[in-house]
């Protein structure tokens, strides 16, 4: 029975919607297997409730490193804080489209995985597994006669696209937080867009010592920012500062040491510290690969991101070729994840907004439907 107590509260923080559809909607699910190039990848097919008409098809692809079928994010404590691609499967099942997600390949579980196969795996690899998941979905009793979209997040954009690139009965493509120049050109911007700010948060002259890097350990920092504090964090016990930042060995990092050094670690090359990101392994960013797709084309990107800059794919969606097929939603307030974020040094990649999921599913609607 819905409580109409809840549902005044709801009004009155415009939540109404999630709530209804939280205690109207039950998804169906099948767990199955996608079978990969060395690998069974376990999946699930979400599908709409059983009176609700079937509206599309959906292959979804999360973002980048190890990622389970839901996208997981682990936070301290190792505690699971959010699971945006299962978020969107289910509430687009609510909606009336069916989806399909997997694990990448080596992956089998939110943070478990073969790591040494996995780190052999480049953006082609991802690609074609993205290709057999979608063959076996269409190939599913009453999945094949549905029109097909893609949905990625972050480095799953570059994948969304690759196959759009190559399979023109893809008829939608929504891209959250999209990968637009390059995966190497957003890893090297990182350090320059939050890491750096952050940590000068706490620095003084222009360094920071042991004392100050655990501050900035303690701090309000969000994933992306605590990377780069463990980075200036020393390794071994005793140590306090990393000592290949600290090059003169005063138990200091100056900023003018550090820059260089991180810098120099995130060149762009195969064997460098940016491993599948890198120009050579990676799959082409959206500015690239745009002009290979047919597909209108949905851009959902939150304005206090820190993993991506927001600019980027406000710059794209005015390109002339962008204009007719492309649109752009931004969200003030939301971070890498459509979560909310404070800021982008605190974007701690939480579950999706509302809206963003809402509108997703009025876009699908209408362009599924042409």
């Amino acid at each position: 029975m819905i409580d109409i107590r809840s549902i005044v509260a709801a009004l009155a923080v415009g939540t109404l919607s999630a709530r209804l559809a939280a205690t109207t909607c039950v998804p169906q699910r099948e767990a199955i297997s996608v079978a990969l190039p060395g690998f069974v990848s376990p999946a699930e097919i979400v599908l709409p409730p059983s009176a609700t008409p079937r509206l599309g098809l959906l292959i979804l692809f999360p973002g980048s490193d190890v990622a389970d079928m839901d996208g997981a994010i682990e936070g301290a404590g190792g505690v699971i804080v959010s699971r945006p691609m299962r978020q969107v499967a289910d509430r687009l099942a609510c909606a009336g489209f069916a989806s399909l997600r997997y694990n990448k390949r080596f992956v089998t579980g939110p943070t478990t995985v073969d790591r040494a196969k996995f780190d052999a795996l480049n953006g082609v690899d991802f690609a074609d597994d993205a290709r057999a998941a979608l063959a076996l979905a269409r190939a599913r009793p009453g999945l094949a006669a549905l029109p097909v979209g893609l949905i990625g997040w972050s480095e799953g954009t570059t994948v969304a696209v690759d196959v759009a690139a190559h399979d023109r009965s893809v008829a939608a493509v929504v891209l959250m937080a999209p990968v637009v120049a390059s995966s190497a050109s957003i890893a090297q911007a990182q350090y320059g867009r939050i890491g750096r700010p952050y940590l000068m948060r706490f620095a003084s002259g222009g360094a920071l010592d042991g004392d100050a890097i655990a501050r900035a350990d303690a701090g309000p920092g969000g994933d992306l920012a605590h990377i780069f504090v463990r980075m200036f964090r020393g390794f071994r016990p005793g140590e306090r500062v990393n000592p290949l930042l600290d090059k003169n060995g005063d138990g200091r990092i100056a900023f003018a040491e550090a820059d260089p050094i991180i810098a120099s670690w995130y060149a762009d090359g195969p064997d460098s510290g940016l491993g599948v990101a890198s120009t050579a392994r990676a799959l082409k960013g959206l500015a690239t690969a745009f002009t290979a797709t047919s597909a209108p084309v949905l851009i959902m990107q939150g304005l206090n991101d820190s993993m991506i800059d927001p600019a980027a794919a406000e710059a794209f969606a005015t390109r002339p070729d962008a204009l007719r097929r492309v649109t752009l939603l931004t969200y003030s307030g939301l971070g890498h994840s459509l979560g909310p974020a404070v800021s982008a040094q605190e974007d701690t990649l939480l579950p999706i907004a509302d809206k963003p999921l809402a509108d997703m599913a009025r876009w699908l609607r209408t362009t599924l439907r042409r």
